[in-house]
């Protein structure tokens, strides 16, 4: 296993953000489709869709059930939303996939699947499909992971972004030292060809070629709901950036744990909620961009 590394300033600065011009419109700045929502659960994509948007993504695309697609659109009417057959549960149907398929893939950079996605049959061929056919980048959060094959090759990156209970179903409930996780990472991130992002106290991202790096910023304010929706939209919003998957990963746990940190400080530990996070990103990236090099003020 190779050395581990710490997630710090040093390291941000071998991994530049996109450096963007005066005149950059939304089109250069990307394009990012979220697979995602369901009638129970609705909630979960709008974080992930605000995050992605806030961390300078150009234009979201939301695919939801169609049910919840107007109301989507009225909480964020930045996105573009795209409604999706629904099966009676209020997921997303099995045909959706195929309608994504088709449709999206050629528009967009990368994809989120997984926020909000409720437990269903049905709604899980349709996961299995994307999983297996999408021909982007791809963050896989949330009940996507429960329907990972980790036996299959992906046919383009893919970022997993599991906590604890996630991980172990994604490794057939395999029991893992959360404290000290880095060679069960590294091995699974060989093993399944995958970046892999462990959420925990300390978030650990190993990737295929070995690497593994250890990011110990954050804040207990993390520990709340929709944090770990609005973590998958940061870093499908990098991705769709262009920035490679590794960096993409590392810089998106960054944001997301600095945020942590900031609002633990201007609001406290407890009481905090993933809107709170969202809300901050455009000053800390402004921040952390100076304190990296990567300043893109004229």
């Amino acid at each position: 296993m190779k050395a581990v590394q710490k997630v710090d300033i040093n390291l941000l600065k071998s991994m530049p953000l996109p450096n963007w011009d005066d005149d950059t419109s939304k089109a250069s700045r990307g394009k990012l489709l979220i697979i995602g929502g369901s009638r129970r659960l609705p909630g979960a994509i709008i974080l992930a869709a605000r995050a992605a948007l806030r961390i300078g993504c150009g234009t979201v695309r939301a695919a939801v059930p169609e049910s919840i697609a107007v109301p989507m659109g009225v909480a964020v009417p930045e996105l573009m939303i795209i409604p999706l057959p629904e099966t009676s549960h209020g997921t997303i149907a099995a045909s959706a996939a195929s309608k994504l398929l088709k449709e999206q893939m050629k528009a967009c950079v990368a994809v989120v699947l997984g926020p909000g996605i409720d437990e269903d049959k049905e709604t899980e061929k349709a996961i299995h499909e994307l999983l297996a056919k999408t021909p982007l980048p791809m963050v896989v959060d949330a009940q996507a992971l429960f329907a990972y094959d980790v036996k299959q090759k992906p046919i383009a990156p893919r970022i997993l972004t599991p906590h604890e209970d996630e991980f172990k179903a994604l490794t057939d409930g395999k029991e893992v030292d959360m404290t000290a996780p880095e060679s069960d990472a590294t091995e699974f991130a060989k093993q399944s060809n995958t970046i892999l992002v462990l959420k925990g106290q300390n978030t650990f991202i190993a990737t295929p070629d070995g690497s593994i790096f250890k990011n110990e910023a954050g804040s207990r304010a993390l520990g709340t709901a929709g944090s770990g929706d609005t973590l998958a939209g940061i870093i499908g919003g990098l991705l769709a950036q262009g920035m490679q998957p590794t960096a993409a990963a590392v810089w998106g746990v960054y944001f997301h744990a600095v945020a942590g940190e900031t609002v633990s400080k201007e609001v406290g530990h407890d009481g905090a909620m993933a809107s709170d996070f969202i809300d901050r990103l455009p000053t800390i990236q402004r921040r952390l961009r100076e304190e990296t090099g990567n300043s893109d003020d004229k």
